[in-house]
């Protein structure tokens, strides 16, 4: 994954998790509290997605074998 494109998720990630403080999007819009638990709980697995992401297969630098 590039350096730009964690950065735009994070970003993204960034907007839900102001969403969920002020209880409204950023258009203005009030969220539900079905909404907002929604935007938690896929929060969470964004971070769980990018991290594993990032850490991507092992490589064995003698073989180049991918390990996972």
């Amino acid at each position: 994954m590039s350096g730009s494109t964690e950065l735009g998720l994070r970003a993204a990630l960034n907007v839900l998790r102001d969403s969920i403080e002020t209880g409204r999007m950023p258009s203005g819009l009030t969220l539900a509290s079905e909404a907002l638990a929604m935007h938690a709980a896929e929060i969470a697995e964004c971070e769980q997605l990018l991290a594993s992401a990032l850490r991507g297969p092992v490589r064995r630098q003698a073989t180049h074998e991918v390990v996972t």
